[in-house]
């Protein structure tokens, strides 16, 4: 798995979320290594899925806000080329792309 090593995976890692006026409103805990795109679904924010999770659509964008180094699954030159389409800037990600191993913040245009 990217990013982590063995040990990193039982970690568990929080969540927060921030609306338009930059207001946290929500936050929870997910274990390391997980799928942003289901845990944001199975928390019941509306989330894009035009493709169902695969990265085609680029409708699960959302902006990270505060990260530290490696938090996220390194991106690759499929969910890169699906930003640069959607003209989406360098500090946004794929949802349904995208692990988690450490702490964030992160906001979306419809939260």
């Amino acid at each position: 798995m990217e990013n982590s090593s063995t040990n990193d995976l039982a970690k568990i890692v929080k969540i927060s979320l921030m609306n338009k006026s930059g207001e946290i409103f929500d936050e929870f805990n997910i274990r390391a290594g997980s799928n942003l795109w289901v845990f944001l679904r199975k928390r019941g924010l509306p989330i894009g899925a035009a493709c169902s999770g695969v990265g085609v659509c680029g409708a699960c964008n959302v902006k990270i806000i505060h990260m530290s180094p490696n938090s996220l699954s390194i991106q690759n030159n499929f969910e890169k080329e699906t930003l640069q389409k959607n003209n989406k800037t360098q500090n946004e990600r794929l949802a349904c792309l995208t692990r988690v191993f450490q702490d964030i913040t992160l906001q979306a245009e419809y939260w």
